[in-house]
């Protein structure tokens, strides 16, 4: 999955530097991994924490990550960035447990919100059923926008292997991993980027279902006229 996402970036980069007769200029302006490593720039930005969610962090899958949370989300602030004419920004989303995502409950699907300014890129509901593999039963919009129930469960998923963390806990399947990268037309100095999800049902303890989030990065894209 990450090597088609990489080729896609890379003909995406080449269709757009050929449109204009130009070259891209790259610049990291945030990057987080939640290991308070070297690899941590926050020069251009910070994280603020909006509806219902407050700062924490746990150890899953051998990495420090931002969560887990409910309904709610992250704001990525950015200001001050360099001249540019896209974004490429990219993280990694966890679902834990058991998250409904194909519409069983009415109009309860379990939805990740993924916002840049004023424009939804992604509210797309996601099933986990602990099914491993896409020949389930289950279906979910994502990666397609919410009203679209056609694709099978562990779509575009990175990793369906991973434990579940309270309501499955240890069963394998029941947290999954989804690599978001995304390339967006952009050229403001300044950026609010969200990350969060609308589920339904969690309970005050997160236990039947929750969600985090990994590895931010923030990149701008400057294409240069030769």
């Amino acid at each position: 999955m990450k090597n088609t996402l990489n080729l896609l970036f890379i003909f995406s980069i080449i269709a757009l530097t050929s449109c204009t007769n130009g070259q891209p200029e790259e610049t990291l302006v945030y990057s987080n991994d939640f290991e308070g490593s070297s690899l941590m720039q926050k020069e251009f930005g910070s994280i603020n924490y909006a509806y219902n969610t407050s700062e924490k962090w746990f150890k899953f899958d051998g990495n420090t990550v931002l969560g887990r949370f409910g309904l709610g989300g992250i704001i990525i602030e950015l200001k001050d960035l360099p001249t540019h004419d896209y974004f490429i920004v990219e993280y990694d989303f966890y679902v834990h447990d058991n998250w409904e995502g194909n519409g069983q409950r009415g109009n309860g699907e379990d939805v990740l919100i993924f916002n840049v300014d004023n424009t939804s890129i992604y509210f797309s509901s996601i099933i986990n059923s602990k099914c491993i593999d896409q020949n389930c039963d289950t279906v979910q919009s994502f990666p397609d926008v919410i009203k679209s129930r056609t694709n099978p469960e562990n779509a575009n998923v990175a990793n369906p292997n991973l434990p579940g963390v309270c309501y499955w806990k240890g069963e394998i399947g029941g947290s999954k991993k989804f690599h978001i990268k995304e390339l967006i037309p952009h050229s403001s100095v300044s950026s609010n980027i969200t990350i969060g999800a609308d589920i339904k049902d969690a309970g005050s303890d997160l236990c039947l279902k929750s969600w985090s989030v990994d590895n931010i990065k923030v990149t701008t894209v400057r294409v240069i006229d030769l």
